[in-house]
């Protein structure tokens, strides 16, 4: 008798397993797993300010002396790792509310923080359910200032970071298809893993602790065959402390508003993407930029934004077993928009700001990719340089002077 109790508790799975199979048979539900296998080779030709391990570019370092005066970052440095191989689990086939839906739960494994580097990572989690012209999407994707059919396709993990918008977000998304014309979109946006800075370092705390989500609107217009325009704006507010200094409560909040333009334009034989952003505190977006607080006559706490601009060029063929690709990039502090508040010895108040010494910093380089079946085999140069100096309380940066850094990379890929 309890041989057979133990038979039937230890096929129960089975048969369990079998009837939520036939359940999924009849409703039509497909899940497929997919993604693929990374491996990378990295040599820097001078120390660089990056991520990960190293593996995450954003610019060279500026000097850093002993006591003899030698700098500490002028010296090569090489990796290799795998973190960015990935893992995708994508569903189909099923209806809800009229629509038809999708969910999609991705991963990989460069995690959240450099500390952590090499543990699993959610990268998107999201559902969509498709009316036709009408789509909405709620969960975890990519941030609507990151265009997914313009940026840059370089072979680095990095996205081209300073000089694009890095960054996936918690949201609800919807989308109207406008037919051969191109599409709008509207979304209401929080933090995760992009995260806004402030007196505590990264952190999803201050969006939070403001009571205001995050607003975003897009247009995409389809001018031609091949060519299409698009434009995103959004509205960002941050509570980022509750008291002031003296201990006080206060209510006073951050607003900054950002906004991209771009346009793609397709052949048969290749596509040049194109993209221009401006924005305020374009911190999370892991760019130039950030807030400070501000100079005031009746000492009372107020915030500053710091505005960035950049542009990039992407341009690759996508024919053949051999294809080759060229970027280029450009961003620029422009200061501030107040006066920052400074202490008797100088030293700003509260400056929570990337590269707030840098004036500038620019990238460019070409890449070569080898296709044969589901395997990439690339090679890439990118030359990157940033100009920096003495911050002033306009926020601007003052007798900068360039370092560079020349990156020359391995990769190969197998997707699944």
């Amino acid at each position: 008798m309890k041989r057979i109790l133990i038979m039937i508790i230890a096929f129960a799975p089975l048969f369990s397993s079998a009837q939520n199979k036939e359940e999924v048979k009849k409703e039509g539900v497909k899940v497929k797993l997919s993604g693929f296998v990374t491996a990378e080779a990295i040599y820097d030709s001078r120390k660089s300010v990056s991520a990960r391990e190293g593996d995450v570019l954003l610019y060279p370092a500026a000097k850093s002396y002993d006591k003899n005066g030698n700098d500490l970052n002028d010296r090569s440095e090489f990796y290799m790792t795998t973190i960015h191989s990935r893992l995708n689990v994508g569903v189909s086939g099923f209806e809800a509310f009229g629509a038809k839906g999708t969910a999609t739960i991705q991963g990989d494994f460069a995690s959240t923080s450099n500390s952590t580097t090499g543990l699993f990572r959610l990268r998107h989690a999201f559902v969509k359910l498709d009316w036709g012209k009408d789509e909405l999407l709620l969960g975890k994707f990519w941030h609507p200032m990151f265009i997914t059919t313009c940026n840059p396709g370089i072979l680095a993990w990095n996205g081209a970071i300073p000089f694009n918008v890095l960054g996936r977000a918690p949201q609800i998304r919807y989308t109207r298809d406008l037919g051969d014309k191109g599409s709008v979109m509207f979304a209401v946006l929080s933090e995760m893993d992009a995260k806004s800075t402030g007196p505590n370092g990264a952190s999803v705390e201050y969006i939070q602790q403001s009571g205001v989500p995050e607003f975003s609107a897009q247009v995409k217009y389809d001018v031609a065959k091949g060519l299409t325009l698009g434009a995103t704006g959004v509205v960002k507010t941050l509570k980022p402390m509750l008291t002031d200094f003296a201990g006080v409560e206060t209510d006073e909040l951050l607003t900054s508003y950002q906004m991209n333009a771009w346009m793609t334009l397709k052949t048969d034989k290749f596509v040049w993407d194109v993209a221009g952003i401006y924005g305020q505190n374009l911190y999370n977006f892991v760019m130039l930029g950030g807030y400070g607080v501000k100079a005031t006559d009746n000492g009372n706490l107020e915030y500053t934004n710091i505005s960035t601009s950049s542009f990039w060029s992407d341009i690759y063929t996508t024919t053949g077993k051999v294809r080759y690709g060229l970027f280029a990039g450009y961003t620029k502090n422009l200061g501030a928009d107040d006066d920052l508040a400074t202490e008797t010895d100088g030293s700003f108040t509260g400056l929570y700001s990337r590269g707030g010494d840098i004036d500038y910093a620019y990238q460019f380089g070409p890449r070569v990719e080898l296709h044969s079946g589901k395997v990439l085999v690339g090679a890439q140069v990118l030359y990157t340089a940033a100009a920096y100096g003495t911050t002033k309380v306009d926020g601007t940066v003052a007798d900068s002077k360039e370092f560079s850094s020349t990156r020359s990379s391995l990769y190969l890929r197998y997707s699944f």
